[in-house]
């Protein structure tokens, strides 16, 4: 359903993108602290102004640090392709792909170029998503299962699914609706994009192509703080430490957190650390002593080995590939049309 209008909309270069080319590297333009944060988590509040439901454009021409969010995001890959990680497993979006994320989940997107248009489709809180469950059985597909444990407070957040929709003409039709009326921005479209929201869910359980998801299960319920607790004191932390903390036996809860994440607690703790590292080079001036301070080694070969175990390549090889052309100038980007 590709209308020459949505084309013209989402192909433009807006003001992001032109600092993004001219520079070569990523504009902090949400000025978030990644020192003090360097794995932060996006302020939904930059993008719900007009609507619970909030469509917006991935920036090209640059990486996306890892991050998290207090919402729920779609990705949509309108056309090209592009690299992401979630929560450091690899997933490459082709055109008519999509991916739904859980408010935790750790994300973050390699270099995009001209062709490479990733749309994202936000859903701001609780009450939204209990307001949409509202229109579809809750047990009607996983999607809606999904969407119902992204709802629960007390509930770990760190499912995905990713779908292909390239034979399901219906699903690419509702998405590609949806993005058409969230870039309307006007005060009445709030009812509009959940009511194609809603069909959408119901028509994409057809599309699945990979699922990781952790759904409702009152025996993991008590797994959430220590999760919680991990993520940020990753830099100090140890599996002593936090059994002690919550009253745990260290090894019983070595298996718990294994059996329910499918990892180690050894590797959820690097994996932070490795995506943490990562923003402090792209996103800060830090050397390579002063990231390892931050994310809580004590010397530079430790860094070295995670950048090899992870990324086969050494941390100055991946801070020379993800540095900046030439120097970001905030005067430029305030002066930039």
């Amino acid at each position: 359903m590709t209308s020459h209008t949505l084309d013209t909309q989402l192909f433009k270069l807006n003001k992001i993108e032109k600092l993004q080319k001219h520079f070569g590297g990523n504009v902090n333009y949400m000025d978030l602290d990644y020192i003090n944060d360097p794995i932060p988590k996006m302020p939904g509040k930059n993008f719900f102004k007009n609507s619970d439901i909030a469509i917006t454009k991935n920036n090209r021409f640059s990486y996306v640090p890892a991050h998290t969010h207090n919402f729920i995001e779609l990705n949509y890959m309108y056309s090209g392709s592009c690299t992401q990680y979630i929560n450091d497993e690899k997933i490459i979006l082709h055109q008519h792909d999509l991916l739904i994320m859980d408010k935790d989940i750790v994300q973050r997107i390699d270099y995009t170029s001209d062709d490479d248009i990733l749309v994202n489709i936000l859903i701001k809180d609780d009450s939204t998503l209990g307001d949409l469950a509202n229109y579809i059985n809750e047990s009607a597909n996983i999607v809606t299962q999904f969407l119902y444990n992204a709802s629960r407070t007390n509930a770990i957040h760190n499912n995905f699914i990713w779908f292909n929709l390239t034979n399901n003409e219906l699903a690419i039709n509702l998405i590609e609706s949806l993005i058409m009326k969230g870039l309307e921005k006007n005060d009445s479209q709030g009812q509009s994009l959940q009511l194609i929201f809603s069909a959408l869910v119901i028509e994409l359980s057809k599309s699945i192509k990979q699922e990781k998801i952790n759904f409702a299960d009152p025996s993991t319920d008590d797994l959430l703080p220590i999760l919680k607790y991990l993520d940020n004191h990753f830099s100090t932390i140890s599996l002593n430490k936090i059994s002690q903390k919550f009253g745990y036996n260290t090894n019983y809860l070595g298996n718990k957190i294994k059996k329910v994440t499918g990892k180690t607690f050894k590797e959820l703790v690097e994996r932070r650390k490795l995506s943490a590292t990562q923003n402090l080079m792209i996103k800060t001036h830090c050397n390579v002593s002063e990231i390892c301070e931050l994310i809580g080694y004590k010397n530079n070969s430790s860094l070295f080995r995670l950048f090899k175990k992870y990324l086969d390549t050494t941390p100055s090889e991946y801070k020379k590939r993800v540095s900046p052309k030439k120097p970001i100038n905030q005067e430029f980007n305030q002066r930039l049309p």
